[in-house]
């Protein structure tokens, strides 16, 4: 079995790799040892980046209509348990109650992994050129000087066979048999803390306990911040709670109804589904592959679920290596193209890392005794106003992320070129519109109903931009700008706009948009040499 293009794990991360490629006309094959199913979801949401990369894929209406009701309050908050006393809460609006904000036509979006990942396979196979097999275990691997060979066993039948490839990528998760048999290490925190999913099924937990709608709540008791209650699927009456234990502690050991009655104010009658322990961690491997591999997702970055960050940074791994790819098996990708992965994508898995690390590290203030805040008295009150308004300041920064979901940038990579001008803050709640090299070329709405965002396809665009009608003359150095790309056989589609919202945002006339929507390069005249610029974009 040959093929360009040979990704091992079929989670979120794999198949969107394989929907990029499949978008791109490459072929690829997926192998995953599981059977494909899903009993309980390890993600729940989608960020702005994310269903920005649906929007282009055409599955962001497929992600807005999952079953997760669209009428029902993403509000997060803070109780000492749900049905007691609520210390404080962070109103989010209901999807069909949701407007586009200022910087993208997309929304923060609650799709748990049981639905999306089924999303992604669905569109990934649309494609004639992908091809997914379950139950299939890769057992070696080996680089040779054309490409990959690799060992793998049908599950099914316990049959060996080899599958030549050009790359190998590696999409299998946190113990990723791909990046230790590269001897490629992890950097960071190895343990947070060890961690328990209890998942349960109840038809109205909220409703029976008198609680107002929301979708995720941070519980504090005596012993302070120890956990939270998350609706999967309020329609089913799917929840689940999340909370630290002992690192000897065992599944089976776990009194999953005590638990419980400490997160409620009174018993509920509940259906006890699965149970998972895992261990928090806040990793980044050295490198993102090496020779014809390369890794994405939990593989190179392992990212603490405060921020809701993992699976995302991910999908962003998968476009970033995705259309890198294409370029390479297409010839107009230079020599270094592939190479500028690692050094785009690891500094923003650091960037992720660190942040999510930062946030669950800084609930350990909220985690003294706290003897009276149960307590229905004047001194219990009074605490629980204290330090209500000090846990829902902090989970607020859990949930106001905008700047680390789009404002990413690659600020020192080896396929940009800069302006010299310098960056601006980097912000994880707020967004500062930038198009610098390296950035994530800013939304802004055309008067057809469209976003600059529809504007970037398949391959780079050069945004010619004006104040006014008539100010979009092509001046001959961005002629040989587009000839110089046809010249090389880099795919290039010139776009011209006299939006003045447009200009004033981007800043110069001539703006570069490589084929996943970052910056490439932005001036008002082409004063270098057209082909120099084209080949640094193309990584030759």
């Amino acid at each position: 079995m040959e093929t360009p293009v040979l990704i091992v794990g079929a989670g979120p991360v794999g198949l969107a790799l394989a929907l990029e490629l499949g978008w791109r006309g490459v072929q690829c094959l997926v192998i995953d040892q599981s059977d494909g199913s899903i009993p309980t979801p390890k993600m729940n949401e989608v960020n702005i980046r994310t269903m920005e990369f649906c929007r282009r894929w055409g599955i962001a209406d497929d992600v807005l209509g999952c079953p997760f009701p669209a009428d029902y309050p993403m509000d997060v908050a803070v109780a000492t348990r749900l049905g007691a006393h609520e210390l404080g809460r962070i109103e989010r609006p209901a999807r069909n109650a949701q407007r586009p904000g200022p910087h993208s036509p997309m929304n923060l979006q609650v799709c748990s992994q049981h639905w999306f990942d089924p999303i992604l396979r669905r569109r990934a196979q649309s494609f004639d050129g992908v091809r997914i097999l379950q139950r299939h275990r890769l057992e070696s691997f080996t680089e040779t000087e054309t490409g990959i060979e690799a060992s793998v066993t049908n599950l099914i039948d316990d049959s060996q066979q080899t599958i030549r490839a050009t790359w190998l990528v590696g999409a299998d998760g946190a113990s990723s048999r791909i990046r230790r048999s590269l001897g490629i290490g992890l950097v960071g925190s190895e343990t947070l803390s060890h961690s328990m999913h209890l998942f349960f099924r109840t038809p109205d937990l909220l409703g029976e306990l008198g609680v107002r709608p929301g979708t995720f709540f941070s519980m504090i008791d005596r012993d302070g911040l120890w956990g939270n209650v998350r609706a999967i699927d309020p329609a089913s009456g799917l929840w689940r709670l999340l909370f630290d234990v002992p690192a000897d502690a065992e599944v089976a050991d776990i009194d999953r109804d005590a638990c419980l009655a400490r997160a409620l104010a009174r018993p509920v009658a509940v259906q006890w589904l699965n149970a998972s322990k895992w261990t928090r961690r806040g990793v980044v491997a050295e490198r993102y592959g090496a020779g014809r591999v390369f890794l994405i997702g939990d593989a190179v970055h392992q990212v603490s679920p405060t921020g809701a960050l993992g699976m995302n940074t991910g999908i962003a791994d998968a476009v970033d290596l995705g259309w890198k790819l294409a370029g390479t098996i297409a010839g107009w990708g230079g020599r270094q193209l592939l190479s500028s992965y690692d050094a785009d994508r690891r500094p923003a898995g650091e960037r992720n890392v660190r942040m999510a690390t930062q946030f669950y590290e800084g609930q350990a203030q909220f985690r003294q005794s706290l003897e009276a805040i149960e307590a229905d008295t004047a001194a219990g009150s009074a605490l629980r106003d204290d330090i209500g308004n000090a846990v829902v300041a902090h989970v607020r920064r859990m949930f106001r992320t905008l700047g680390l979901q789009i404002g990413f940038r690659y600020e020192d990579s080896p396929i940009g070129i800069s302006d010299g001008t310098p960056p601006p803050p980097d912000d994880p709640a707020d967004y500062t519109p930038t198009a610098r090299a390296g950035a994530r070329a800013p939304h802004v709405p055309l008067a057809d109903g469209r976003s600059t965002l529809d504007l970037f396809g398949r391959g780079y665009t050069l945004m010619q931009l004006g104040d006014a009608a008539g100010d979009l003359a092509p001046d001959a150095r961005s002629l040989a700008l587009a000839e110089a790309a046809h010249r090389r056989g880099v795919p290039l589609e010139v776009v011209a706009l006299d939006d003045p919202a447009v200009r004033q945002c981007y800043e110069r006339r001539h703006v570069l948009v490589r084929p996943d929507g970052h910056v490439a390069w932005r001036a008002d005249e082409v004063s270098t040499d057209a082909f120099a610029l084209i080949d640094r974009a193309r990584g030759a």
